[in-house]
C-alpha cells in the first residue's frame, strides 16, 4: 500500500511538470526590452547620461536588433541622455572593442570616460533550456558600482525565431520554419522510449532524467512484486516522451549525440555504446 502511495505521488508529480513546462513563463522580446528602458528610466537618476553599449548574444542580428530596440525605448522616454550610436562605435574601435559576454569594470570604465557618460548599460541573451534569460545592467562608471539590473525570461515568438534563424524567409517571401520538423519531433519520441533518450541528445536533460526516473520506478515496481502499477508508469512515461518534444525548440544548447551497437569481439557479440557531447 505504501508502495502504491509513493507510485501515485510520482504519477502527480510527472503530470505537474509536464503541464508547467507546456505553459511558458516569461514575456517577449519587445516586452522585455520596453520593460528594461522603463526600469532603468525610472530608478536613474534623470537626465544622466548613458552609453549602451549592446547585448551579447549567439547571434549577430539579434544582437543588434536588442541594442537598436533598448536605445529607442529608452530615447522615447525623454528621461535619459544617450551617446550616439555613432559616437559609441567610433569609440569602440579605437578601443579595439568587441561585445562578446560579460564587459569587466575597467573597460565600462575607459568607455564611460571617453564617451562622456555617467552610466554604462550592457547585457547577455542565453538559452535556458526552451526559454532565453535576458540580463541587463547599469553600471555607474565613476564608483565602479552596478546601480540597477533587469532580469527576465524570455519567450520564443516570431521575431525571435526570425533573428535566430529558427524561422527563415523563403524566395517567396514567405516565412518557414527552421525549426524541428513533425517527423523530427516523433524521432525523439520514439528515442525517448529509451530511457528518454532523444531529450537527452538533443540538450533537454530535464526531461531525460524525469523519464529515466519513471523508467527505473517502474522496473522496481515489477521487481518486487507490484506490477499492475508498472504498465501504467511506462505508459505515462512514454506518452510523456512523445508529447513534450512538441514543444521543443532548436537552439545552441548541449546536444549529446549516442549510438548503441553490437560490436564482434574474440568471445562473440557483445553490446557497445559510443558518444559526443557538444555544445
Amino acid at each position: 500500500m505504501k508502495m502504491r502511495k509513493i507510485i501515485f505521488t510520482f504519477m502527480f508529480s510527472l503530470i505537474s511538470v509536464a503541464v508547467s513546462f507546456s505553459q511558458s513563463k516569461g514575456v517577449t522580446i519587445d516586452n522585455a526590452l520596453t520593460q528594461a528602458a522603463e526600469k532603468f528610466s525610472s530608478s536613474l537618476k534623470n537626465r544622466t547620461t548613458v552609453a549602451i553599449l549592446g547585448i551579447s548574444s549567439s547571434y549577430n542580428e539579434l544582437s543588434e536588433y536588442m541594442l537598436g530596440e533598448l536605445t529607442t525605448d529608452i530615447v522615447q522616454l525623454r528621461k535619459l541622455q544617450v551617446v550616439t550610436r555613432a559616437n559609441l562605435d567610433v569609440i569602440k574601435k579605437e578601443m579595439n572593442f568587441q561585445l562578446s559576454g560579460e564587459v569587466s569594470d575597467e573597460t565600462m570604465q575607459q568607455l564611460g570616460a571617453k564617451t562622456g557618460a555617467q552610466t554604462v548599460i550592457s547585457g547577455t541573451f542565453k538559452p535556458l533550456g526552451t526559454l532565453y534569460v535576458l540580463d541587463i545592467q547599469a553600471f555607474d562608471v565613476t564608483t565602479a558600482t552596478i546601480q540597477d539590473t533587469y532580469r527576465v525570461n524570455v519567450v520564443s515568438d516570431e521575431t525571435l525565431e526570425l533573428l535566430t534563424k529558427k524561422k527563415i524567409v523563403g524566395t517567396s517571401g514567405k516565412i518557414q520554419a527552421n525549426d524541428y520538423t513533425a517527423g523530427e519531433r516523433l524521432g525523439i519520441g520514439f528515442q525517448n522510449i529509451l530511457l528518454g533518450l532523444g531529450s537527452y541528445r538533443n540538450g533537454h536533460w530535464g526531461d531525460g532524467i524525469l523519464m529515466t526516473a519513471a523508467d527505473g520506478i517502474a522496473i522496481l515496481c515489477a521487481a518486487y512484486g507490484d506490477g499492475s502499477i508498472t504498465g501504467t508508469i511506462i505508459g505515462a512515461s512514454i506518452a510523456y516522451g512523445f508529447v513534450r518534444p512538441f514543444f521543443y525548440h532548436k537552439n545552441n544548447s548541449v546536444n549529446l549525440s549516442m549510438n548503441i551497437g553490437a560490436i564482434p569481439t574474440a568471445h562473440g557479440v557483445e553490446p557497445g555504446v559510443s558518444y559526443r557531447l557538444s555544445w
